[in-house]
């Protein structure tokens, strides 16, 4: 169950990453223009790059949710 809890968070990162990307042409034409290059790893790096555009956007959005939570001056879940 651990497995699957760590690839199921994993793919819902990439598959985000990837519809923001899309949605933001510039962050599309960078990925692009970044796997073009990269020959048979072209799909992989796409993947990877899309990935990490999707955990920078949640931690983005994390930041700015407690970011709110502290200014309304409630803890953090997490905390």
């Amino acid at each position: 169950m651990k497995f699957l809890s760590v690839a199921g968070t994993a793919a819902m990162f990439m598959v985000g990453g990837s519809i923001l990307a899309h949605g933001i042409g510039p962050v599309a034409h960078a990925i692009e223009g970044i796997t073009h290059g990269a020959g048979a790893f072209s799909g992989v790096l796409g993947m990877l790059l899309e990935a990490l555009f999707g955990l920078l956007a949640g931690a983005v959005v994390l930041a700015g949710f407690t970011l709110v939570q502290r200014l309304r001056g409630k803890k953090p879940a997490h905390a």
